[in-house]
């Protein structure tokens, strides 16, 4: 094998493994911006989710209950990607990241959040696309607060975030809009 051989095998593995980290950012933005189109083409349409307890089946199905089902009682959801180590093989990858979310209740409760979760996710690239195949997730640590509004005000005041298309990224970001990621 020439160096040339060798350079052109790393430059795909970088490649691929760039694709998987967005596909990770696409799964925070989606839920996080309530874009149920962004969130479906991150899966191929075969693709299983195994969400903890919450949700066991199909991911184009898991993509329907998040926005059916779950994410209508929270008024901000927050997922942040923390660690996250890929391994490629020719069209197959797997890839294991950490996560921290953080959902507020809508009134009255007012209660966060704080989660810590794992994925572990297989990649499979088909007719030249890069996707989710499989996604598992397991729970590390999660903790509940009361929400306290005043910390938003004063020294740490600024723009809030919005959970859907009103959110101050659509006005900033305009190679950011909504549905596929690759749309």
């Amino acid at each position: 094998m020439s160096t040339t051989e060798i350079d052109q095998s790393t430059l795909r593995t970088l490649l691929v493994k760039e694709r998987l980290h967005e596909l990770e950012m696409a799964y925070c933005r989606g839920v996080d911006r309530r874009d149920p189109d962004l969130l479906r083409s991150i899966f191929f349409e075969d693709a299983i989710e195994e969400h903890g307890e919450m949700y066991r089946g199909s991911a184009m199905a898991f993509v329907d209950w998040v926005f059916s089902d779950f994410i209508g009682k929270y008024e901000l959801t927050t997922h942040y990607v923390l660690n996250e180590w890929y391994k490629v093989n020719g069209d197959f990858a797997e890839g294991e990241t950490h996560r921290i979310s953080h959902h507020r209740v809508r009134h009255p409760d007012q209660i966060e959040t704080v989660a810590a979760c794992r994925t572990f996710n297989r990649y499979e690239c088909r007719n030249g696309v890069w996707k989710i195949a499989y996604r598992g997730v397991v729970r590390d640590w999660i903790y509940q607060r009361p929400f306290d509004p005043a910390l938003f005000e004063g020294t740490y005041a600024m723009t809030l975030s919005r959970p859907n298309e009103g959110d101050r990224s659509y006005e900033v970001l305009s190679l950011f809009g909504r549905g596929p990621i690759d749309g």
